[in-house]
């Protein structure tokens, strides 16, 4: 646990390293802007739209989302004003946040770092929001979920854009742990939650997806449950795009300790999660490569639940090999 010199002074070096990236490009005005309108619950939608009017790119992702098929329209909707009609406050806020603020920083990334990071990126949110209707008191909205999801590892688009030789070799290994994070802190001196963390709160970003942000490696028995909803997203994507993932252990005991969710849940969760990452896709027009094999992940679930008689402190193990498990 840092202390408060220790915390400030990475707060410091956070600011800097993010200073060089706004060099790089500007920072998504009409996107911050939109969020800014639409904190007061009593905005006004032409403001939005005329706002939105000024960004034709971001206006055309808005227009693509609500022709996708996660909304089902019957027939096609050609103008902005009219799209803006089917998106309530929260779904164009999440909207304006998923296009605007995570295409400003993939646009800038390394052309070989893309398709990695929208793999993560829609599989995670796709995960989170799957999950976070599972959850029996929706405690959390799924949009918020997705939006999370989506954005968790953003700060891994900003150094792989601000040290490209250093981070490429990194970010390229295919398991999406712990110990990458603490790779990051051994080559950087902080990580990519920290990065994404700093960035969204420098945004004025909700806080609960701020805080959640930072923290989808980190195992919290106590913590909100989009907290816990990040972390099990954040396994989900490492079991479902690897054939044989040791993940599968500690996603069941955290699904189970925090969300009291068991295997039928977990296969549930699978299978939505494939179907949301189509929708996903559709919607940022993004082609990903590799095939989900469903059957493995099932087979790998049920095997593991009919062996799992372990004690408590073997299910903790199984978690800290994958998460930051704080000491009390």
């Amino acid at each position: 646990m840092l202390t408060m010199d220790q915390d400030q002074e990475q707060l410091q070096s956070l600011d800097h390293f993010l200073n060089r990236l706004d060099k790089l490009h500007s920072s998504p005005t009409v996107a911050l802007r939109v969020m800014e309108i639409t904190r007061d619950p009593d905005f006004q939608m032409n403001s939005v739209a005329e706002c939105l009017e000024l960004d034709p790119a971001l206006s055309a992702s808005i227009l693509r989302l609500v022709n996708s098929s996660y909304y089902g329209l019957i027939d096609e909707v050609t103008n902005l004003r009219h799209a803006l009609t089917y998106l309530g406050r929260r779904s164009l806020r999440l909207a304006v946040l998923s296009f605007g603020l995570v295409k400003t920083l993939v646009s800038g990334a390394p052309a070989q770092f893309h398709q990695q990071y929208w793999k993560r990126s829609l599989t995670m949110g796709a995960a989170a929001r799957e999950c976070a209707k599972l959850i029996d008191d929706q405690a959390v909205d799924p949009d918020t979920a997705f939006a999370t999801g989506l954005i968790a590892d953003l700060g891994m688009l900003a150094i792989a854009q601000l040290e490209t030789e250093k981070y490429i070799p990194i970010a390229e290994e295919p398991d999406h742990t712990i110990d990458l994070v603490q790779r990051e802190r051994t080559e950087f001196g902080f990580d990519h939650m920290a990065v994404s963390q700093r960035l969204m709160s420098r945004w004025q970003l909700p806080e609960d997806l701020v805080e959640a942000v930072g923290n989808h490696h980190t195992y919290l028995p106590a913590s909100a449950p989009l907290n816990q909803i990040a972390l099990v997203a954040n396994l989900i994507t490492e079991v479902i795009w690897m054939p044989v993932c040791p993940y599968m252990q500690p996603l069941q005991q955290v699904m189970i300790r925090q969300l009291d969710l068991g295997i039928d849940d977990l296969i549930t969760l699978v299978l939505a999660t494939k179907e949301s990452i189509e929708e996903g896709s559709e919607i940022f027009g993004v082609q990903l490569q590799g095939e989900i094999d469903l059957e493995s992940v099932e087979i790998q679930a049920r095997e593991l639940y009919k062996v799992a008689a372990l004690d408590m402190a073997a299910d903790l193990d199984s978690i800290e090999a994958f998460a930051e498990i704080p000491l009390q």
